[in-house]
């Protein structure tokens, strides 16, 4: 099972994931990264399949690269 939580509080926001990526039973990997910073300023955490993961987290992490290219807003 993958546990991925978010805190947030008087200024200040916790994000927390663990680091096993499983299938059924089986662990594959024990150093899984579930948190990425989309900027200065923000994070995105996600579970789930690795592969669809990995991809729909880069997929947001670019569009808001360009969101920000594009429009000068972060």
């Amino acid at each position: 099972m993958e546990c991925v939580f978010g805190l947030v509080g008087n200024g200040f926001a916790i994000v927390a994931a663990d680091t096993s990526a499983v299938h059924s039973i089986l662990v594959h990997k024990n150093n899984e990264d579930k948190i990425m910073a989309l900027d200065s300023h923000k994070l995105i955490a996600a579970s789930g399949e690795p592969g669809d993961r990995v991809q729909f987290t880069e997929y947001v992490q670019k569009n808001v690269s360009l969101y920000q290219f594009r429009n000068g807003i972060p």
